[in-house]
């Protein structure tokens, strides 16, 4: 376990300045946690104890209330704002599902980059840039009608897909409302919208897309990483 979880840090965009020797010895004080639907990993407004690697699930975080999730899956870090300011936390996290994570000491953390001054700019530019690409998202989520939103996800599902596709969505219709910003009602009026450019959803998490090309009118698959 001690060598997949070393394996998982290293790769994280996050750490990847990180020796392997030095990643192991931040591993000596962590916690893994494992986390049921809907539990809080840090509220906001309080206090960045840890930082966060998702190891397995995914974990959903509220900018605000009229602003779609963001949703980490396993690889991504959450807090590493919070720790690297020595700030409150900014918004809330919460299990989208279970999820297991990583939690590393911020102390610890702190600690090491106070002796390692060029890991510290690699993972502060390491955020800086996971953080374009959060307001990217969002703005672009945000410009979009709630059908165009639904496209889009869809299309970024089907990937190079051509003429008819076969989707699974990868979470629950409730998290994927979240995810989009709007509720489940909102997002089921945006599936019957679909309808008329050939996107049937199932009860379960498939959706079959008559036509890729067609759909694409609707969205742009460029814009939104699923």
């Amino acid at each position: 376990m001690q060598s997949d979880t070393l394996s998982v840090l290293r790769r994280s965009r996050l750490f990847s300045a990180v020796s392997a020797a030095d990643a192991a010895a931040l591993l000596e004080d962590h916690r893994i946690l494992e986390l049921a639907d809907g539990a809080v990993v840090f509220a906001e407004d309080s206090l960045a104890e840890f930082l966060f690697l998702v190891l397995d699930g995914e974990i959903a975080i509220d900018p605000c209330a009229t602003s779609p999730q963001l949703r980490l899956c396993a690889g991504d870090t959450a807090g590493e704002e919070a720790v690297l300011t020595g700030t409150p936390h900014g918004a809330t996290a919460r299990a989208s599902g279970p999820v297991t994570l990583l939690a590393l000491p911020a102390g610890t953390l702190m600690a090491y980059l106070e002796t390692h001054f060029e890991v510290a700019i690699a993972m502060i530019s390491a955020m800086a840039g996971h953080l374009r690409e959060q307001v990217r998202e969002i703005t672009e989520l945000k410009m979009q009608s709630t059908a165009e939103r639904l496209a889009s996800y869809l299309l970024a599902l089907a990937g190079e897909a051509t003429g008819r596709a076969v989707v699974r969505l990868p979470f629950e219709k409730r998290h994927l409302a979240d995810h989009l910003g709007m509720d489940p009602a909102t997002l089921s009026r945006a599936f019957a919208k679909l309808r008329d450019k050939g996107v049937v959803a199932s009860r379960t998490d498939k959706v079959e897309i008559a036509d890729v090309a067609e759909l694409r009118i609707y969205g742009d698959c460029a814009a939104f990483t699923a």
